[in-house]
């Protein structure tokens, strides 16, 4: 394929996306899951094989310590490598960077130790520098990453609501800034998929947290009859 076709493709399906919003506004995607997959498929096949093993390494949704282990960071190493110096290759690092850190302080919460320098546990930039600093409350990041302090004393807190909305944010205000390198190419698109998936996870974080604030709704309202039955009986 030419170059012109290729990024004819890239036009074609980029102008046929709708317009991403915050997700803290947005109350549903404005594009389905679904739909979104079947416009995927106006890529070619090498485009498409590439963005399915990018979804496959990167796409974590909420980040938990069972998520991190030694298969998903090789085959993040993998792909990394063959991507080589690209605006993707660098979005990827700060994704991993961060998901890394939350890792390193669930881990830390959990009273683990520092991992072992022969342990695969996490990917990145700051691996070695978080197992040095483990005792530290923000592992000497803080200013680097700005985000880190409110993430920590939120996870500390066991505000798992405000810890997910904050990363999210954190992720969104990210990828809002950057730009691709190329225009209408490759890259836009991935750009466009990292931020569905966020407006994505964000509504259905708060659709599952609005179910189980209904259920509790429903069970304590029952207490009280059951409890009333009870007496009367």
């Amino acid at each position: 394929m030419t170059m012109a076709n290729s990024n004819a493709r890239y036009i074609d399906l980029l102008c046929s996306l709708p317009y991403l919003e915050n997700p803290f506004i947005r109350k549903r995607p404005p594009i389905t899951a679904v739909q979104f997959r079947k416009r995927l498929n106006m890529l070619d096949f090498e485009s498409r094989v590439l963005m399915k093993r990018l979804s496959e390494t990167f796409y974590w949704g909420q980040i938990t310590l069972e998520d991190t282990d030694e298969k998903l960071v090789r085959q993040a190493n993998r792909l990394m490598d063959e991507l080589g110096p690209s605006d993707i290759r660098g979005w990827q690092m700060w994704r991993m960077d961060l998901r890394t850190i939350m890792a390193a302080l669930r881990r830390r919460k959990q009273q683990l130790p520092a991992p072992d320098n022969n342990v695969v546990w996490g990917y990145g930039h700051y691996v070695g520098h978080i197992r040095n600093n483990w005792n530290h409350p923000t592992f000497k990041l803080e200013s680097r990453f700005p985000w880190l302090t409110d993430a920590r004393e939120l996870l500390e807190s066991g505000d798992s609501y405000g810890l997910e909305r904050h990363l999210l944010s954190t992720e969104w205000d990210y990828y809002s800034r950057l730009e691709a390198d190329e225009q209408y190419s490759l890259s836009d698109v991935w750009l466009y998929a990292m931020k569905w998936d966020l407006v994505d996870r964000w509504c259905r974080y708060n659709a599952e947290v609005a179910k189980q604030h209904f259920e509790q709704l429903v069970q304590n309202g029952l207490k009280k009859p059951l409890a009333e039955l009870r007496v009367m009986s």
